[in-house]
This record gives C-alpha cells, sequence and structure tokens, in this order.
C-alpha cells in the first residue's frame, strides 16, 4: 500500500467503504482527488453556504422583532412591559442550554432533524404569544425558543460554515450577520405599520410561521460535514502531495483535549467580555446618545449609521480574518474599540455621537466573529459543534450580563460615561488576552498536543487498512 495514502487519515477510511481491494482503494482515491483536494467550491458546499447564511435570519429574526410588540402584548393580557420582558431573559437562558447540547445532539442527530425541532420552538413561541391570555405560557415558550435560536440560529449557521469553509470561512460567517442586519432593517418598520393597522396577534403568527418555514428550507439546503460525502471543506490540500491549493486543513484535537487547553478557555472569555459591551451598549443605544446631548430623532438618525456602519465593519472583519488571520484582525479592530470607549467623556453633541457610533461599530466582529475563527484555526474542525456551543454559551451569559451593568452603573453614575469607559478596559483585557493565545509557548503547547494525537490517529487508520 503506497505509504501517501495513510497520511490521509480518517479521510482514506470514508474513501475505502465501499472498496474492497488494495488497488480499489487506490482507484477510489484517485477517482475522488479532486474531492479530497477540496480546492473548489463543490454544489452541496455552496447550498450548505447558503443555506447557513440565511438560516440565523429566520431563526432570530422573529424574536427580534417582539421588542416591536411588548407594549401591546402587555396591554392585552393585563401584564406589565417588565414582565413581558422577562421572556427575553428566559429565552436567552434557554439559548445557554440549547448550546450547551448542540455538539453532543450533533454526534448521534442529523443537523437537519435538529434545525426542524428549532423550527418547531421558534413557531410555538410566536403562536404562543398571539394566543396566550396571561404571561406564564410565554415564559415557557421563551424557554424553548432559546434551543431554537441555538440549534437552528448562529450557533448552528457558524459549524456548517467551519464544516464546508476552510477557505473565505470568515468572509462567509460575516454575511450571515450582515444579511440578517439588512433583512431586519427592512423588516421592522415594515411589521410595525402592519401591526399598527391590524393589531400584533396576527402579525406574530405571520412571522413565527414565514420563520420557521424559512428555517426548514435553509436547513434542507444544507449537508452534513463533508468527509460523508467523499469530499473536503472549499480550500483544503492535498495532504499527500502537500499541493496548497487554498489553504490548509489543520489537524484536530479532541475536545476533551480542548477543554484542558488554557487557550480555548481565554478564546471563550475574550467572547464574553466582548458581548457584555456590544449587548450592553445595544440594549440602551437611543439612550446613550441621547445622554450624548441628542433629542429623540437626531439619537435615531445615530443609531441608523451605528447600524449601517456595522454591516461594513463586520463584512471586513471576516474579510480580514481570512486574509490576516483572527490575531492581527483582532488587534486591529480591538485598539478602534478600545479607543474610541475609553475616550467616551470626550464625545458630546452629533458630531461626537457620530464618531462615537462608526468606530464603537468595528466591535461587532469581536463578539460574533472572533470565536468562531479563532477556535477552529487552534484546535481544527474535529469538534467544531462543541466549541461553537461553548462559544454561544459565553456569548449568551455576556448577552445577559451586559445590559445589566450599563443599567445598574447609570443608576448610580447618573450617566453611561463610566460604564462606556469601563467597556474600554474591557476591550483592551480582550486584546492582551488575544496576544496571550498567541503566544509562542501556548502555540507550541497545542501544536505539541495536535501532533501526539494526530500520530495516533494515523497509526489506527493504518491499522484498520491493513486490515482492508
Amino acid at each position: 500500500m503506497p505509504s501517501h495514502l495513510f497520511l490521509l487519515g480518517e479521510d482514506i477510511l470514508t474513501l475505502t467503504t465501499n472498496c474492497t481491494a488494495e488497488t480499489d482503494i487506490i482507484k477510489c482515491c484517485i477517482d475522488n482527488e479532486a474531492d479530497v483536494m477540496g480546492a473548489k467550491l463543490t454544489r452541496r458546499g455552496l447550498l450548505s453556504g447558503i443555506g447557513a447564511v440565511l438560516l440565523s435570519t429566520f431563526s432570530i429574526g422573529p424574536f427580534a422583532m417582539m421588542s416591536l410588540y411588548l407594549v401591546q402584548i402587555a396591554d392585552s393580557i393585563g401584564s406589565t412591559v417588565g414582565r413581558v420582558a422577562l421572556a427575553l431573559s428566559i429565552a436567552t437562558i434557554g439559548a445557554i442550554f440549547g448550546a450547551a447540547l448542540i455538539g453532543r445532539v450533533m454526534k448521534v442527530l442529523d443537523h437537519r432533524i435538529m434545525i426542524v425541532i428549532a423550527a418547531i420552538c421558534v413557531f410555538m413561541f410566536q403562536f404562543t404569544i398571539s394566543r396566550a391570555a396571561s404571561i406564564t405560557p410565554i415564559y415557557i415558550a421563551a424557554f424553548f425558543n432559546g434551543f431554537g435560536t441555538t440549534w437552528g440560529g448562529m450557533a448552528m449557521s457558524q459549524i456548517i460554515i467551519t464544516q464546508w469553509f476552510e477557505k473565505a470561512r470568515g468572509t462567509v460567517m460575516s454575511l450571515f450577520m450582515i444579511a440578517m442586519s439588512l433583512v431586519l432593517a427592512i423588516a421592522f418598520p415594515l411589521v410595525a405599520g402592519i401591526i399598527s393597522a391590524i393589531g400584533y396577534r396576527p402579525v406574530v403568527f405571520a412571522v413565527g410561521l414565514i420563520g420557521s418555514v424559512g428555517m426548514i428550507i435553509c436547513g434542507f439546503l444544507t449537508s452534513g460535514e463533508p468527509k460523508k460525502y467523499g469530499l473536503k471543506a472549499y480550500g483544503t490540500v492535498d495532504i499527500a502531495t502537500g499541493e496548497e491549493r487554498a489553504g490548509a486543513l489543520p489537524p484536530s484535537l479532541s475536545f476533551k483535549s480542548i477543554l484542558k487547553s488554557p487557550a480555548f478557555w481565554m478564546i471563550c472569555l475574550i467572547v464574553g467580555l466582548a458581548t457584555v459591551a456590544a449587548q450592553g451598549f445595544s440594549s440602551q443605544m437611543a439612550v446613550i446618545f441621547g445622554s450624548f446631548g441628542l433629542n429623540e430623532i437626531n439619537a435615531a438618525f445615530v443609531v441608523s449609521i451605528f447600524s449601517l456602519v456595522g454591516v461594513f465593519w463586520t463584512f471586513f472583519f471576516g474579510f480580514l480574518c481570512d486574509k490576516l488571520g483572527p490575531k492581527n484582525t483582532m488587534t486591529i479592530f480591538g485598539s478602534l474599540f478600545a479607543a474610541v470607549l475609553l475616550f467616551a467623556f470626550l464625545w458630546q453633541g452629533f458630531a461626537g455621537a457620530v464618531i462615537f457610533a462608526v468606530f464603537f461599530a468595528a466591535g461587532n466582529g469581536l463578539s460574533g466573529l472572533y470565536g468562531p475563527n479563532m477556535a477552529p484555526r487552534l484546535f481544527g474542525v474535529q469538534s467544531v459543534g462543541d466549541m461553537m456551543g461553548f462559544l454561544s454559551i459565553w456569548s449568551g451569559i455576556g448577552a445577559s450580563v451586559g445590559p445589566a451593568i450599563f443599567g445598574l452603573m447609570y443608576d448610580s453614575m447618573g450617566n453611561y460615561t463610566a460604564a462606556l469607559v469601563a467597556m474600554g478596559f474591557i476591550a483592551v483585557t480582550c486584546i492582551l488576552l488575544n496576544f496571550l493565545i498567541n503566544s509562542k509557548k501556548v502555540l507550541a503547547k497545542i501544536q505539541e498536543q495536535i501532533t501526539r494525537e494526530s500520530t495516533e490517529q494515523n497509526h489506527i487508520a493504518q491499522e484498520t487498512v491493513r486490515q482492508i
């Protein structure tokens, strides 16, 4: 048996499934050479990318629109806005539980079935809101909606993109965040107008139905791991020849080993801290701009600027992750983010608010794109489901804590300056952690573990092929 076949590791096992003799195995490798190299984007890869990009929009969109009818819900069921808004926090708790389970469930259940389950959860939440006469059913449905926005939302999209894209991974991940922002920007005023005309109940039902059907369609556009089809992610190389086509597929660590790596926990911490700043600001954005001395109209206009500029920064962050790597991209964007926050006391008036909005928007990628790009770079894609689940947990924790921190600091200080400056120090902490993750000592330790595990896996593969 030619020795180069053993270098393909577990991929040779996929190709030898239907091959019974040594000559058949060699022929299989030759026939599937283009797929093994993964130099070109296959039809499955393209459809998986499209499905993953749109999936989050359909799952998170209905939940994000809930802010449009919080008051109507409260009035309809005889409750308060605060109690209804508690459903948002309960949904976040559900999302954390969903994220904790997503990696394990994906090992025993087809991801498309998980997306169907998620779509049912998303629809039932909206359906419950459209029919509820009390707050309790909304709370229960909100918890399961959290599962829906994880199993059929960002975490699932990140997993699918990571599996199918080695090259341009950051760019594709930025696209699903951009798609979600653009669709919501269009849908918000449209939905608000319809609610004012016919009431919230039929609109909520329709939004839930559209979102759930869209999730199912997107789910069935995607495919499982490329190796199931004798393929490789877009942008891999021929490991046998070492010919670099569009990027190298890194060896992978088991999730058990990843959990023992301090680098992974530092990545999680960066995601959590960055989300504290991003979500804390986003939850009170219009009020913060008002504290800069803007009236309601100008504050709303600056919010629009923030949203539009955020689309550009998000795409640019993903693009630079592919070109410069997550470390350098994080340093550039993190520095802009930290600077505008640390000097928050300078920003007053309309001009100051615009400057702040433009450069704060650069921090969007820190919470949503850094972790999903850095973790596979360091540890490979073997345990991508577990890794993305853990990153989503930390993101959920940050999203829960951030608004509370901003609110408490405003109550104690009477303004948002202290909270914004504190977020600046958080941004500096993220930059320092990023450098520590990418230090020679940490990287050498990760590489040592990868080499050890790869040697063991190749030995097992060799023994398996010899028995065949």
